[in-house]
């Protein structure tokens, strides 16, 4: 807590220059309801310096819970669903006299920011492997229309530059960060979701999963897993929270799991947006993920101090060093490189059984029986999360990015190497 206390007070904004003119910033994104994505949109809207930024938000579709939020900390987001969408973009980009866009998985403005000449900031989010060879084509094609990427990993920008043939050049590698202050608050005044409520035994183990019901994240390789274990012990259980992708794919898994015996021990409860009662009641986090860029659950669950269990691949490599804070499992396909759309649907959506599945349920077994040796490392996850991934320390390097593009079209200079 102490050493929470003296970041928050050493990290405040040092004095600006008031003879600069703030950059007119838009964001552009899909949505702005639910989910990741939006959530670091938000994050970043709000801790962006607004003596330096003005920002305005729009959404391609209907907003919802999250502009309510964005409302309530003061920033506008602007509603760009319904007819005449194209019209209304650039009257909007054009009155505002937008200097610099910012897209987020999302593209449908770059034709009006190519017209209007407005330099762009686009994010990689995630290794792009669900990405069909028609999406794929169309974001070599979009290149034209971005001048900087800010990549959230090593493992995206990799896959950006091996398998989607994005320019290394124009790819600037950032880490996703959490907002310390808020989530200091958040634990302050929580209380532990009830096990009780949940079908859980006190002295169970617990692992929690925080990702939407989309099958990418490894339901199905959880669920054997689980199976395994159960021939063993019946003390652990795994609780995955989240929101519903399709629910088809959620509606099969769990008959899948009640077939198999498995729905009193791996726990589909749905979306809470209270996440820290579902960490202070868990033992440790689990993401067997077949593809991330940077998992925002990941900070989370460094914050709230809990041991980790991820697969290898998104930024797991760069967060556990030497099993410090976790354990790191093999993925499913080896090299990120070989990994591709079809493949990637094929292991969520068919595969039941997974080479991974038996060094999954070691590390599971592993944490379960060293409960006191897994909870002393994972209090370390704390420090590192507050030393390298706090928000506004990564949006000062945004800001940088941002500043630089805005005054020259481009934050990197040919030749420089991109990795921050």
């Amino acid at each position: 807590m102490k050493r929470l206390l003296n970041w928050l007070g050493s990290n405040r904004r040092a004095p600006q220059p008031r003879n600069l003119k703030p950059v007119r910033l838009l964001i552009e994104v899909r949505a702005f309801d639910r989910g990741g994505l939006e959530q670091v949109v938000l994050d970043l809207a709000r801790h962006l310096d607004r003596d330096r930024f003005q920002v305005l938000i729009v959404s391609l579709n209907r907003p919802g819970h999250l502009a309510r939020a964005a409302a309530a900390a003061g920033l506008e987001v602007m509603d760009l669903s319904g007819f005449r969408r194209r019209q209304r973009y650039r009257a909007l980009l054009r009155d505002r006299k937008i200097n610099l866009a910012n897209s987020h998985f999302s593209e449908y403005g770059y034709p009006l920011f190519q017209e209007l000449g407005i330099p762009n900031v686009t994010f990689i989010h995630n290794v792009y492997a669900f990405l069909n060879s028609r999406a794929v084509r169309r974001i070599q094609k979009n290149d034209a229309a971005v001048d900087t990427y800010i990549s959230v990993s090593r493992n995206a920008t990799r896959y950006a530059v091996g398998r989607l043939g994005l320019p290394p050049e124009k790819i600037v590698t950032i880490p996703n960060g959490l907002a310390l202050a808020e989530h200091e608050a958040r634990r302050l005044r929580c209380r532990p979701f009830s096990r009780q409520e949940l079908g859980i035994e006190p002295d169970d183990y617990v692992f929690l999963n925080v990702a939407s019901y989309n099958l990418h994240k490894g339901h199905y390789l959880m669920a054997e897993a689980m199976e395994k274990i159960l021939h063993r012990r019946s003390d652990i259980r795994l609780v995955c929270i989240g929101n519903v992708v399709f629910p088809p794919h959620l509606a099969e898994l769990k008959e899948d799991l009640r077939r198999r015996g498995l729905d009193r021990h791996l726990l589909l409860p749905g979306h809470f947006p209270n996440v820290e009662s579902f960490y202070a009641m868990a033992d440790a986090f689990l993401l067997p993920s077949f593809v991330e860029g940077w998992s925002i659950a990941m900070n989370e669950a460094m914050f709230y101090e809990k041991p980790m269990i991820l697969s290898d691949t998104g930024a797991a490599a760069e967060v556990i060093q030497e099993s410090d804070i976790g354990l790191i499992i093999p993925n499913e396909y080896g090299d990120i490189l070989e990994l591709d759309g079809d493949r990637l649907d094929a292991m969520a959506f068919h595969q039941r059984h997974f080479a991974t599945s038996d060094a999954l349920v070691d590390a599971m077994l592993e944490m379960a029986d060293h409960r006191e040796l897994w909870r002393q490392r994972g209090r370390q996850g704390r420090e590192k999360v507050i030393q390298n991934y706090a928000f506004a320390d990564i949006v000062r390097r945004y800001e940088s990015i941002f500043l630089k593009t805005a005054v020259s079209g481009s934050a990197v200079s040919p030749g420089v190497a991109n990795e921050q």
